[in-house]
């Protein structure tokens, strides 16, 4: 609500109308009291500025967090080992080739699995 439109507008109202005789004396004045003491309705500003106070910290915060996980929790940068996995097939492929021999000659001689 405008307080300077209000006014203006309240005020020519009043002076286009004639004052009736039983207006009591002190009324006008006590109306433009009672519309200066009249407060805005700043809810809707209030609960914007804390909520952008809320997202502005939490942004803070989580920068905070992400900067101190890269300084504290950074490796340092180490070779690579690189593992030969050619021994590690062979020795796979050569176990399953000793169990297979085994099935086979136990089927060879008879016996059921």
């Amino acid at each position: 609500m405008n307080r300077n439109t209000l006014h203006q507008t309240l005020i020519r109202a009043a002076r286009a109308e004639k004052v009736a005789q039983g207006v009591p004396p002190g009324f006008e004045e006590r109306v433009m009291a009672a519309i200066h003491r009249i407060e805005p309705d700043e809810s809707l500003r209030r609960w914007a500025s804390i909520l952008w106070k809320a997202a502005f910290s939490s942004a803070g915060f989580a920068a905070a967090v992400c900067v101190a996980a890269m300084v504290f929790l950074a490796e340092e940068e180490r070779p690579r080992v690189v593992r030969d996995l050619g021994s590690l097939s062979e020795t796979i492929n050569g176990d399953g080739d000793e169990i297979a021999s085994v099935l086979i000659a136990d089927l060879e001689e008879g016996e059921s699995w």
